[in-house]
C-alpha cells in the first residue's frame, strides 16, 4: 500500500506526549479544522512495524468503524457537534497499548491521505 502525504489542511492529535496507568482510559483529541466530506482515522505504529488501522469515524456516522481485528469493547470515538474534533478513546490500557498514534484525514481517496501528527503514548 502507497501512501501520499498531502499538506494542504493541518490535522492536530492531542496529547503529543501521555502517559496512563494500566486499566485507565486514554483519550485522544484530533482537531481537523473544519467539516467536510472526509474520514478522520487513528493509527498505531510500534516502532519497526507498519502503522495499524485502529478505529475511524466520519460526521455522518452515529458511531465508528474499526480496523481488522480491533476490539469495539476497548476502543471508540465521538465528534463535536460542529464535527472539527474527534475524540479516540482506548479503554483499558494494556502494555501493549504502548506505540505512536497518527490522527489522519482521508481525501476521498484510500490511497492518499493527510496525516502527520503523532502523539505518543506510554503505559
Amino acid at each position: 500500500m502507497q501512501w501520499n502525504m498531502l499538506e494542504s489542511q493541518t490535522v492536530s492529535l492531542t496529547p503529543s506526549n501521555n502517559a496512563v496507568n494500566l486499566g485507565e482510559s486514554a483519550t485522544f483529541s484530533c482537531n481537523v479544522g473544519a467539516k467536510d466530506g472526509d474520514w478522520v482515522y487513528l493509527l498505531k505504529q510500534i516502532p519497526g512495524n507498519a502503522p495499524q488501522l485502529i478505529i475511524y469515524h466520519h460526521h455522518s456516522l452515529t458511531s465508528p468503524r474499526y480496523g481488522p481485528g480491533i476490539s469495539t469493547d476497548r476502543y471508540t470515538a465521538t465528534i463535536n457537534s460542529a464535527a472539527t474534533e474527534y475524540q479516540f478513546i482506548i479503554k483499558k490500557a494494556e502494555t501493549a497499548d504502548t506505540a505512536h498514534y497518527y490522527c489522519v484525514k482521508w481525501f476521498g481517496s484510500i490511497t492518499a491521505c493527510h496525516s502527520d501528527t503523532e502523539s505518543d503514548k506510554n503505559w
